[in-house]
């Protein structure tokens, strides 16, 4: 973009900046992040030169692309009223009055009042006009704040409105304290960007240095790929992303900004494809024939959608290019009967097969139901985790063992992250499964992978996303969507209640109990916290006791020891206990068919992927289960989205929903699946940019597959790629 008056200098040709060099494996380099910025900078003072440092942008190209996470719209002060409970909202005042106290159980707490919009204030301050302009600000364990909120300080806020019998009220909002000296055309009478920062920098301060070097300089970049000619170009996208004119340059240069994110994320997904397409594995002739033998001993039919994940897995296996499947499938689908197939077929061409759950609890399910499938056909089936002994794991953890009683004929390993270490060995993998995907980071899937020579790999998740957006996203899979329940899963009835019901729900969980079921009562927090308002856990438990005595009340969180949680596991599955009061752990790989009631409480703190996730434990037997969640959603829009719950079973419907109000999460990023990571990209609201930047990657690769006419993105996703090997190497 182009500032009146001054000579325009050619746009450099060079691309956007590729990720971090790759570490070597050998002595340890000096991170960048502690290198000093380049003479891009030398102008600025050493104060700015290290704020820069810490938000780690280190030259030019940094700082352009160093995008906001939001504009506030401070063109016009806000009044409030009723309508705007529950709403995020940027408010203007002046600090009236300030304390501090200590709440139970030695909470501190610091509250101000502000004055909204005092200047345009004409008449005197009545109560009612009082209830209109007075906002109280709540910090909780931040006593510090009183130096700087002081009586009289005039302030920019940002946070969700709450009301409550003495007011409005924010709890913990973003804040900045107005400064008369300051330009005022940065901060104020504009659309303001926020920027993410890390301690030690403000916000005014480094938004003031973003605008001189952004706005009052040219700016020098230029397009190293086709760009669609309906989006605007580099040198206007860039500075309307940080200080937009209107609201509409600001949505057309995101726009143009989130192409690019998406464009590059498609082309890695395209050329990571087609690279394993040139990987050949040699297929072992099979020596036993146990698939079949395993489906006939089965004590029920496979449903038609499971049939057809087979077929699709068989034809995999008979092909030479190494299968990559994901297997999506909803709650109670039946995943595991494919992944037990699958590993059945590898061992048939005496390989091993290797499980990988994301917890000791979903391990433990998995070994108990493999050894009752699998031992009867001759096939060994092994535990490798953490916490079990070494006579305990698998034969596989002992090459000896491995080259005598076990050589040719395959077994089977279930395990935890235990499997990515070197205690586990194999000389003939030739399956991974991995469960529950998206628990693991790239390093862990490629680490167990590289344990054997190009092995075919499952993965398995229930926690399902949109089906058109994940063909979109999962474009270097091969996708199998199990899109059927087996039948038999008893309905579950779910139920939204608050607060002052819940001695309803117990008396009702009461009841349950004595005709002879089981139950269990999830918290968000195991311990009770001064910055969260949940409730916990280890709290709740010593409730609960006496509400169910004299039947018996287990405790089950992620900070006991594993042979704790394995005694409580296996008395909960004997119903020993009658019910088991513990944090989310039970997400997955808990299967107790007498178990017919949960209780969420602070539900309205879940996602409802995870609560539909929750709920799935329960309507595994012959009984009608039921499922209460217990909220005090803080807005019409929370309540709503519990009763989304209410309304549905079908994980995909909920996924859509959830997606719809919470956003997708970092489906894909570095830590998840190896890919750049997006910093504005949006799955779901840029839908249509998702897709667009799919059909013109995988144009531009067809046409032109080694990139020569585009080196730039070539030196891009070579950078990409190698972090990823690099990833893998020193995981």
């Amino acid at each position: 973009m182009e500032m009146k008056g001054e000579k325009k200098i050619p746009a450099k040709k060079t691309a956007l900046k590729p990720p971090p060099k790759a570490v070597s494996s050998g002595p340890k380099e000096k991170s960048k992040s502690l290198l000093p910025p380049s003479a891009d900078f030398a102008h600025l003072s050493s104060t700015q030169r290290l704020w820069l440092q810490k938000l780690e942008i280190h030259d030019r190209r940094d700082l352009l692309f160093y995008l906001p996470r939001r504009h506030e719209d401070r063109t016009r002060s806000l009044e409030l009223d009723g309508s705007r409970i529950g709403q995020s909202l940027v408010v203007r005042g002046v600090v009236q009055q300030s304390k501090s106290a200590w709440w139970r159980g030695g909470r501190g707490v610091f509250e101000v009042a502000i004055l909204l919009n005092p200047e345009t204030i004409t008449e005197p301050l009545t109560s009612d006009l009082l209830k209109r302009r007075l906002l109280r600000c709540r910090w909780y364990g931040m006593p510090f704040l009183k130096k700087s909120l002081c009586q009289g300080r005039e302030l920019i806020l940002y946070g969700k409105l709450f009301k409550d019998k003495e007011g409005l009220l924010m709890t913990h909002p973003e804040f900045e304290i107005l400064d008369s000296s300051e330009d005022s055309t940065i901060h104020l009478n504009r659309l303001t960007p926020i920027y993410p920062l890390t301690e030690g920098v403000p916000q005014r301060g480094i938004r003031a240095l973003l605008y001189r070097e952004i706005m009052e300089k040219p700016i020098e970049v230029a397009e190293f790929y086709p760009v669609p000619e309906d989006l605007i170009s580099l040198q206007e996208a860039i500075p309307n992303a940080h200080f937009p004119d209107d609201p509409h340059l600001l949505q057309a240069s995101m726009r143009r900004l989130v192409y690019d994110e998406f464009f590059i994320l498609q082309c890695v997904l395209a050329q990571r494809r087609e690279g394993r397409k040139k990987i050949l594995k040699e297929r072992a002739p099979r020596k036993m024939e146990l698939g079949k033998e395993f489906l006939a001993q089965l004590s029920f039919e496979p449903t038609k959608a499971q049939r057809r994940v087979i077929a699709e897995i068989e034809r995999d296996l008979e092909n030479p290019i190494p299968m990559h499947r994901l297997v999506q499938g909803d709650v109670g689908s039946g995943k595991t009967l494919i992944a037990v197939y699958a590993m059945v077929l590898a061992v048939e061409r005496g390989q091993h097969a290797a499980l990988m759950a994301p917890t000791e609890i979903l391990a433990e399910q998995h070994f108990l139901n493999l050894r009752r499938w699998l031992e009867p056909l001759g096939i060994s089936v092994g535990l490798h985790t953490s916490a079990k002994k070494k006579s305990d794991r698998s034969p596989m953890d002992s090459p000896e063992i491995q080259q005598t009683l076990f050589k040719g004929k395959g077994s089977v390993t279930v395990g935890t992250h235990a499997l990515l270490f070197d205690s586990f060995v194999t000389e003939q993998l030739g399956l991974v499964v991995i469960d529950e995907q998206h628990k693991f980071g790239v390093m862990q899937r490629l680490t167990l992978v590289q344990k054997g020579q190009n092995p075919d790999v499952l993965v398995m998740t229930a926690t399902p996303i949109p089906r058109t957006l994940g063909m979109t996203l999962y474009g270097d899979l091969e996708v199998s969507v199990i899109d059927e329940l087996p039948p038999g899963r008893s309905p579950i009835v779910t139920l939204c209640r608050k607060e002052n019901e819940l001695p309803k729900v117990w008396a009702f969980m009461r009841k349950q109990v004595e005709e002879g079921r089981q139950a269990y009562v999830v918290y968000p927090l195991i311990d009770e916290s001064e910055k969260v308002e949940a409730k916990a856990v280890q709290t709740e438990y010593e409730r609960i006791i006496p509400l169910m005595a004299p039947y018996r009340v287990g405790l089950l969180h992620g900070r006991l020891k594993p042979d704790e949680k394995e005694a409580v596991m296996k008395d909960f599955r004997a119903g020993l206990i009658k019910v088991l009061v513990s944090t989310p752990v039970i997400e997955v790989g808990v299967d107790v068919p007498n178990a017919t009631l949960m209780v969420i409480e602070n539900a309205e703190r879940f996602g409802l992927a995870q609560l539909h996730q929750l709920r799935g434990r329960i309507g595994r037997g012959a009984h009608k289960s039921y499922c209460a969640l217990i909220g005090e959603a803080k807005s019409l829009e929370g309540w709503q989205r519990l009763k989304v719950m209410e309304e549905s079973c079908d994980g995909f419907k909920i996924a859509e929903k959830d997606f719809a109000i919470r956003g997708p999460g970092n489906i894909f990023g570095t830590e998840q699946s190896g890919l750049p990571p997006l910093r504005i990209g949006d799955f779901l609201r840029d839908f249509d940019l998702l897709q667009r930047s799919r059909k013109d990657a995988g144009e531009l690769l067809k046409s032109d597959p080694e990139l020569k006419k585009f080196p730039q993105l070539k030196r891009q996703l070579d950078a990409i790629h190698l972090q990823r090997k690099t990833l893998a190497t020193v995981g």
